[in-house]
């Protein structure tokens, strides 16, 4: 994997995090991405706003299912160990 990939990977993990910090987030960030919200406004352009994520990383996380982004604490911070470590050894 190139430091590239694996920083887009981090940001991915990011918008995981948020995704799974509040019910709330969770709630706006899924009507953000939904079909019928992108229809009204320019594709991402709102949802890279709230989430300050690139329209590539939006559209990432679109090809994620639910399963992968439902993740624990736990899950979040071996995720992101990995990662960083991957990272590391690139450099």
């Amino acid at each position: 994997m190139t430091t590239q990939e694996i920083n887009d990977q981090l940001e991915l993990l990011r918008l995981k995090e948020l995704f799974m910090s509040d019910i709330k987030i969770r709630s706006k960030m899924a009507h953000l991405l939904s079909e019928e919200c992108a229809a009204e406004i320019p594709p991402y352009k709102e949802f890279c706003e709230f989430a300050h994520c690139t329209p590539e990383v939006a559209t990432m996380l679109t090809k994620v299912t639910l399963y992968d982004v439902i993740l624990t604490p736990e899950e979040i911070a071996a995720e992101r160990e990995r990662l960083e470590r991957m990272k590391h050894d690139t450099l």
